[in-house]
């Protein structure tokens, strides 16, 4: 396990962590789709009745075992923070949804869409934080960096296969393939690439 990152570092980290956490509930609650790790963490939750919070720390938690036997140096704060609060942020944030936010957001147009938008582009970013901020990977997002760098194929490519993999495991649970999560398979590893080269330039400035 690395050192503890400087502070900006942190930051970042928590801002990626929270914000994943907050568009994760907004994207559940549409219904248009979530990112690939909790649309397989989700169908999961929905098919055995339990949390997504406790199925995401359970299955970051097996997954974490390829993370230390390949990957050790990967694993840091963040990869810690990142399992264990993301999927009970969004817990309470849908409960805090239901019971201060407007039905309609969630599911008239043209506001459906709307909020939909609006979680994607904030779960991109947020993600993309994280990744990016060398404070240690979460174990769903190791393993395909894992790969990327012992194979010398991009990590964008990686990504998008071990993404759809995940929701062939989602659908295989009894989950509902849409178009969101169809779009986050296809944008998030291009998005963090692209955050991180422009954080790297603004870091050399």
């Amino acid at each position: 396990m690395r050192r503890l990152p400087p502070r900006r570092n942190i930051t970042l980290m928590l801002a990626g962590v929270v914000g994943m956490g907050i568009s994760l509930s907004l994207l559940l609650k549409v219904g248009y789709g979530t990112d690939t790790s909790s649309f397989m963490n989700a169908s999961i939750a929905s098919r055995i009745g339990i949390s997504l919070g406790t199925v995401m720390v359970s299955m970051n938690a097996i997954q974490l075992i390829a993370e230390i036997i390949w990957g050790r140096r990967f694993i840091g704060i963040g990869t810690i923070v990142n399992m264990a609060v993301i999927g009970y942020i969004s817990d309470l944030c849908t409960m805090l949804e239901e019971r201060y936010l407007p039905e309609w957001i969630f599911t008239l147009q043209p506001y459906r869409t709307a909020t939909f938008a609006v979680a994607l582009a904030f779960f991109l970013i947020s993600a993309a934080l994280y990744m990016n901020s060398d404070t240690g990977l979460a174990p769903y997002d190791a393993i395909p960096t894992i790969i990327s760098a012992n194979v010398h194929i991009p990590f964008f490519a990686v990504r998008m296969a071990w993404d759809f993999l995940a929701i062939a495991i989602g659908i295989a649970a009894g989950g509902h393939l849409t178009i969101g999560t169809v779009i986050l398979a296809l944008t998030i590893g291009p998005t963090v690439a692209w955050i991180g080269s422009l954080m790297r330039r603004m870091q050399s400035i």
